[in-house]
């Protein structure tokens, strides 16, 4: 950073009603800090802009001093150093207005969906919700949204209706399909190349009665639970299903009956009443016992109780990939993989079974994310709190079961650090999110975590 953008940034400071740190600040480090603590960001700045005003400010001072702008709500999908860039937290855009009439919900950039759900808990109406309370809305959505409600609902970036944002010359916007529908379909599924959005709504879908949780099987039944839930999948391409395996460290804070193990675990959302969602469950009880078993029916507002995944930030790294082929012999494949990787410190793989809606050609010309046609989705994790772990290692197993079963693009969503939109989208949407950004932001701008190259 130069003198001038330094001084360009003091100046800023004095300017905004919110909050502006700068290195040396004292709190500086704990402002820059994603949620994966693996990830060292430096940027230029962090802004906690607290109006529309306060981002204007911040686009025109970047402008001016050769600087980038970039918004990370929590820090999810931070994958670079921000040299030169303006890091923004809108956490203090945080409305939440429920529509139940309408079935829209109105939300600010600073929003998590641990937030939003509970607001929806009594409408009857669910939301295409990633399964994590701390994720924010926003990001999710611009971002692609695979959901357990998406199988039968299609993926959240197509639910969204509008987008209000800041746009890199500094003008408020209310995008929608009748003002600017290129630019709409951008920001369903480009994530955040095209502007500093402040507010989102989403279409809001039927579902007072839900039913699921989680299974969690012995590793000596894996491949026979998870053969059944790929059949399961086939069979009801509407029912959320997340199909993995875990290998848990013999810690202390653990249950005696995870504590050390490996496990093969089957996630179930069904938006329905509970006969029909216990008959699903009944097909993978069958095959095996489980250790544990969390299936109840539960309101919206409960999503993530149910899902109850990690929501504490770590040191981690990551690998996605779509895939196809899910039969039994890919099953024992995928066990194979994880056992070999999980001797290396691969700790989580799950595949989230996609179908359903998901590949719906109806409307997919309305979004960069459009129908997708693989057949699951593939995320895995390594923690890297013991810095001996090869991750090369870990996940090699996995990397060559996703080059035998290559599903083609993913969603940006399920990227892993330091990925590109290349890494999700073909050459066609690419090249079409590009005329967008230039149109929209020539200079280049805003930035995104996840960029186009």
């Amino acid at each position: 950073m130069t003198s001038s953008s330094g001084s360009a940034l003091l100046e800023l400071r004095s300017e905004l009603t919110g909050r502006l740190v700068v290195p040396g600040d004292a709190d500086y480090d704990t402002a820059r800090t994603p949620w994966n603590l693996s990830v060292d960001q430096r940027p230029a700045a962090i802004a906690e802009p607290a109006d529309v005003a306060d981002i204007q400010a911040i686009l025109r001072t970047a402008a001016d001093a050769g600087l980038g702008v970039t918004v990370q709500p929590n820090g999810h999908g931070a994958a670079g150093d921000l040299a030169g860039v303006i890091l923004i937290r809108p956490t203090r855009f945080d409305e939440i207005v429920v529509d139940s009439e309408a079935h829209v919900l109105r939300v600010g950039a600073g929003v998590n969906w641990g937030r939003a759900l509970e607001r929806l808990d009594g409408t009857g109406l669910v939301a295409l919700a990633g399964s994590n309370p701390e994720v924010n809305v926003v990001a999710l959505a611009i971002a692609g949204g695979q959901s357990m409600f998406s199988r039968r609902f299609g993926l959240t970036a197509r639910s969204i209706i509008s987008v209000e944002l800041v746009d890199a010359a500094g003008e408020l916007r209310r995008v929608t399909d009748a003002d600017d529908a290129e630019l709409l379909w951008a920001l369903r599924g480009g994530g955040g190349l095209f502007g500093v959005v402040t507010e989102i709504e989403l279409a809001l879908y039927p579902g007072d009665a839900i039913y699921g949780g989680s299974l969690t099987f012995a590793a000596e039944s894996a491949e026979a639970v998870i053969a059944a839930a790929f059949a399961l999948a086939r069979d009801e391409p509407e029912l959320g299903l997340d199909i993995g395996m875990m290998r848990f460290p013999d810690a202390p804070e653990l249950p005696p009956h995870l504590r050390g193990r490996t496990v093969a675990t089957v996630g179930l959302v069904h938006v329905g009443d509970e006969e029909t969602g216990r008959a699903h469950a009944a097909r993978l009880l069958a095959v095996a016992e489980p250790i544990v078993d969390t299936l109840v029916p539960f309101t919206i507002g409960s999503l993530a109780a149910v899902a109850a995944e990690p929501v504490d930030p770590m040191p981690s790294a990551d690998f996605g990939a779509a895939l196809v082929g899910f039969d039994a012999a890919f099953a024992a494949s995928f066990v194979d993989a994880f056992l070999r990787g999980a001797d290396h410190g691969l700790m989580r793989a799950s595949i989230r079974a996609l179908g359903g809606a998901i590949a719906d050609e109806l409307g997919a010309e309305f979004a960069a994310v459009g129908a997708v046609h693989a057949e699951g989705l593939l995320s895995s994790s390594v923690l890297l709190f013991d810095p001996t772990i090869d991750t090369h290692a870990a996940f090699e197993p996995l990397r060559e079961l996703a080059a035998a079963h290559p599903g083609g693009g993913t969603l940006p969503t399920f990227l892993g650090s330091g990925a590109t939109l290349a890494d999700a989208y073909d050459r066609t949407v690419l090249d079409r999110l590009a005329a967008v950004k230039r149109r929209v932001d020539p200079r280049g701008i805003i930035r995104s975590n996840r960029p186009l190259v």
